[in-house]
């Protein structure tokens, strides 16, 4: 993730800060104030929300914290008197106020020559990928079942992923794995990504480490390691290629967009734009998605028959509908249905435009038909985290929330570091506030407020648990954080976002929102 501002480039990936003049030299904890409050740029951040992020929870003291937000704004040509970038609300915390900009148009960062990556256009094809056999150490036992069965199952469900295209395991399984040259084997191919894997015995147990490389310089794109019991291998397969096809879903695009960016603006194909609004979809604010909205048409006149754009900008007419960017709902709610219904008429079997049709048809108030389609973008690609989540939480609207819990939960299982991670917790405190489970429900709504990026709703939805829960001095906190970043909320606002079917729930959250003094 980066952040463009002024003269200043702040990346996240490389923890650098780099001005007109180059690399600028920043401790750790002010650099890492700076990040987080870039991230929440449309909210005040507490300091307690400062403290949990920056120092784990530890005990500082406030001229510890005085000292570092001194640090972040000499850093960045800032000071107390001048506050262009970082603003001191007293007594609430402190706000990032600097006007972002989109990194397409702003200054190059300042990369080292092996983290550069290849100019050239991506190209308005799919991504591509190779899936070689899998190297086993110790080759004395074979282990066919692993290293070509493994692979071979990876190649079936990547093949479910509509924007990618994956070799037949005929071509791939011809190279052999104890020695792939990335370059090489992907000029043959044709491919942009090769996924690689080592097994390795280790007594009783089995160790296997996958490596997504790019094929273009050989770049390491993502690696996990996964250890089971030999015993338990058939069972632990199931999980390995789950958690490998949500691990695609998020890092390649990922990838994609950061080559994008790096890319001059007159270089860009219907498939950088594309990326390059993904890149901005997923911050919930409202100038970052206008930005990405902004991408997704341009794709889409380079490439009217690419649906995943056209699933984009749904996404961000539904965001804009949710989020209440705004006076009219009903208008961009129209446009999402009318965007997800072009995208499902190019291609019927992409999960994304499924995914999109039914998160706007719930918000729409058709919660049933909501679940329909995401049950249809499941069917496709059963390890959809993003549609896991948001089906569970379509249950507890029609006070299913045994179903919620279980879907919050595979949702994190298959993609922990997933952008949309506040909602899936905060899927989990509505589910037990639904079970009077008020305790449970104040620490999932806890740990969803304090994941960056989490926005004003979430904010509310802690409040409710705390509140419910008993606790109304930190309930009063999280309600004036909401009305911070959205004076104008109501209950009627939050209950149009979040259409509750079941009405002995709608009550208590009704009463909850009352007593903390939200309007109807």
């Amino acid at each position: 993730m980066e952040w463009c501002f002024g003269d200043y480039v702040l990346n996240r990936e490389r923890a650098e800060l780099t001005g007109s003049d180059g690399l600028v030299h920043v401790e750790k904890l002010p650099l890492d104030l700076l990040m987080l409050l870039a991230t929440n740029a449309d909210r005040i951040v507490s300091r307690d929300e400062i403290i949990e992020a920056v120092w784990g929870g530890r005990f500082v003291s406030e001229a510890v914290i005085s000292t570092a937000i001194k640090q972040a704004r000499r850093a960045v040509g800032d000071s107390g008197a001048k506050q262009a970038v970082i603003r001191t609300v007293h007594g609430r915390g402190f706000r990032f106020v600097a006007p972002l900009r989109t990194p397409t148009t702003d200054l190059p960062t300042a990369a080292t020559a092996s983290d550069q990556i290849d100019p050239t256009p991506i190209g308005t094809d799919q991504a591509s990928v190779a899936v070689l056999r899998f190297d086993l150490l110790g080759k004395d036992q074979p282990r066919p079942e692993l290293t070509d069965g493994l692979p071979a199952e990876l190649i079936s469900s990547l093949s479910k992923l509509r924007w990618l295209h994956v070799t037949a395991r005929g071509s791939s399984f011809r190279f052999d794995p104890a020695s792939p040259e990335p370059e090489q084997v992907a000029r043959e191919l044709g491919v942009r990504y090769l996924l690689t894997g080592r097994i390795e015995p280790i007594n009783d147990m089995l160790t296997i480490s996958v490596e997504l490389l790019s094929a273009a310089n050989g770049a390491l794109v993502w690696s996990e390691r996964y250890a089971t019991a030999v015993a338990d291998i058939q069972m632990a397969r199931q999980d390995i290629v789950a958690s490998i096809i949500s691990a695609f879903e998020i890092q390649v695009p990922q990838f994609e967009s950061e080559h994008a960016r790096r890319l001059s603006p007159k270089q860009f194909d219907a498939w950088s734009h594309y990326h390059l609004g993904l890149r901005h979809m997923y911050r919930y604010n409202e100038a970052d998605n206008a930005i990405a909205a902004g991408h997704f048409r341009s794709a889409i006149e380079l490439d009217r028959e690419f649906s995943r754009a056209h699933s984009g900008l749904s996404f961000t007419y539904w965001q804009n509908a949710f989020m209440n960017f705004g006076e009219d709902r009903k208008l961009p709610l129209e446009k999402a249905v009318a965007a997800a219904s072009r995208a499902l008429e190019i291609d019927g079997q992409d999960p994304f435009a499924s995914f999109n049709m039914g998160r706007a048809r719930w918000l729409e108030g058709d919660v049933d038909a909501g679940i329909d389609w995401l049950d249809r973008a499941l069917l496709v690609n059963p390890n959809y985290a993003q549609c896991h989540y948001t089906r569970g939480l379509s249950k507890v609207l029609t006070g299913r929330p045994d179903d919620a819990l279980g879907a919050a939960d595979k949702a994190m299982q298959l993609s922990p570091l997933d952008p949309l991670l506040y909602a899936m917790l905060s899927t989990k405190a509505i589910a037990h506030i639904a079970n009077e489970d008020f305790a449970s429900a104040s620490v999932w709504a806890e740990k969803a407020v304090r994941v960056p990026s989490a926005h004003f709703y979430i904010s509310i939805i802690t409040a409710i648990a705390l509140e419910l829960g008993g606790n109304r001095a930190a309930a009063e906190r999280w309600r004036d954080e909401s009305l911070a970043q959205r004076p104008e909320i109501t209950a009627s606002m939050f209950f149009q976002a979040f259409p509750f079917k079941d009405t002995v729930l709608k009550k208590t959250l009704t009463n909850a929102l009352a007593r903390l003094g939200f309007k109807q």
